[in-house]
């Protein structure tokens, strides 16, 4: 008990803090992302991790004993990783701890601290970063019962609130917004770049209003073929989306680790022949798939997510009645999960304590046992648990209710584990729920 409690954390940046640019800047990739934090854990810094990536998102939830430590060692490697320079990084990420990082993660799977405000997208992107088999190994019994935690209490405001009626994704505010400019979609043809949940959504949305043909582009063909064969579209790869594009009425980002995949030098020629064909680019990665200057050539309207963004802003303020409820059930929950996070180090000094002191009090009971029949050995068994038991139980109590971040707590468990000569076990696996 003499090492620092342990402190939950997350440190991020994401749309309510950083501008589309600023993030593109800060965005790195998971994979990245797992393979530092796991030089991380290895060095003693963190003792858990998981990253936490979604459209306009990037967050890395950690544990630690060391967390200043921790989180200069996370904004040092973003530095090197980006080369923004680390106050930057500071003016556009935040950092909760304990409690507040709890409410956050709470708040993002229950859609309230997204873009499209009860979104139900989101919930299914913690729920990949919980089933990620990285995170078996970075994460340990506190992340996983938080995600888990998350999970419950995103459902719980969705089916007890109307937060999320009405509520459209990312996917779905973008294509009210083409709509809106473009009426009817059925004598178009559109092309989908990505095969992921965005992208995937964006196709199936595009054929439900009726687009005429369909074509998706991905890295991996076979992803893109099993969407395909759902929707009657044709499926080809990334290589081969320029002379797509060309045709194409509509054309959707949605490639995930792919800055400026659409430049426009190889359309400035097809685009600048004469044609006053219209093309509708709706730009649904992080970071962008469109260059910016693709906006300049003749014919095109770009949509970013900037856009989007601040054309859903007006639907949030519809749902914004249910808020006070959904948030207050947020509160509860968080409130569920401090207590069990605050109760787990003193449960494992209970749990010496009370595992030492029966223990005892049974090898005593063996020993005046000897020579005895089997029921009197039974009896004084029975008779050093019951004492045991009773004595333990006030201690117990006490111990149970000790805060270990409160110094007088931290007092008391310190004392049991001298009193009582015990070392609690703090190990990664030692509770999975």
């Amino acid at each position: 008990m003499s090492e620092a409690p342990m402190e939950l954390f997350v440190l991020g940046s994401s749309q309510s803090v950083a501008s589309q640019h600023e993030r593109e800047l800060l965005h790195v990739d998971v994979d990245e992302m797992y393979e530092a934090l796991d030089g991380l854990i290895a060095r003693g810094l963190l003792d858990e991790a998981v990253p936490l990536g979604t459209c306009g998102r990037v967050e890395v939830y950690g544990t630690s004993r060391q967390p200043e430590r921790a989180q200069r060692a996370l904004r040092k490697l973003l530095a090197r990783r980006t080369g923004i320079r680390p106050d930057r990084i500071a003016a556009n990420s935040y950092v909760h701890h304990g409690r507040d990082a709890v409410v956050h993660l709470f708040r993002v799977a229950a859609g309230l601290d997204s873009v499209v405000y009860g979104e139900a997208q989101i919930i299914g992107q913690v729920r990949d970063a919980l089933e990620d088999p990285r995170t078996r190994q970075t994460a340990g019994p506190i992340l996983l019962r938080l995600f888990q935690s998350a999970l419950a209490a995103g459902k719980r405001v969705r089916s007890e609130t109307g937060i999320g009626r009405g509520a459209v994704s990312l996917a779905g505010a973008a294509l009210q917004l083409l709509q809106r400019r473009v009426g009817s979609l059925k004598s178009m043809s559109g092309v989908v770049l990505g095969a992921g949940d965005t992208g995937v959504l964006m196709a199936r949305l595009l054929r439900k209003e009726g687009l005429g043909r369909l074509t998706v582009a991905n890295r991996t063909l076979s992803k893109a073929e099993r969407v395909a064969r759902e929707l009657g579209a044709e499926v080809v790869g990334l290589d081969e989306i320029e002379r797509l594009i060309v045709d194409a009425d509509i054309v959707v980002g949605a490639v995930g680790e792919q800055l400026d995949l659409v430049k426009p030098g190889p359309l400035q020629g097809p685009f600048s022949n004469g044609s006053r064909k219209d093309r509708h680019f709706i730009d649904l990665a992080h970071p962008r798939n469109f260059d910016p200057q693709l906006a300049e050539l003749p014919g095109v309207h770009l949509v970013d997510l900037e856009t989007v963004f601040e054309d859903v802003e007006a639907a949030r303020e519809a749902r914004a009645a249910e808020t006070p409820k959904a948030e207050e059930m947020v509160g509860e929950d968080a409130d569920a999960f401090t207590k069990w996070l605050r109760t787990r180090e003193s449960a494992a000094v209970v749990k010496a304590v009370r595992e030492q002191v029966l223990e005892t009090a049974r090898a005593e009971a063996e020993r005046y046992a000897r020579g005895r029949s089997e029921e009197e050995r039974k009896d004084m068994l029975r008779l050093a648990r019951s004492l045991a038991r009773s004595l333990l139980h006030t201690p117990t109590v006490a111990l149970r209710e000790a805060d270990p971040n409160d110094a007088e707590g931290r007092k008391l468990l310190e004392s049991a584990t001298s009193l009582f000569g015990v070392e609690p076990s703090h190990g990664k696996a030692s509770e999975s729920s």
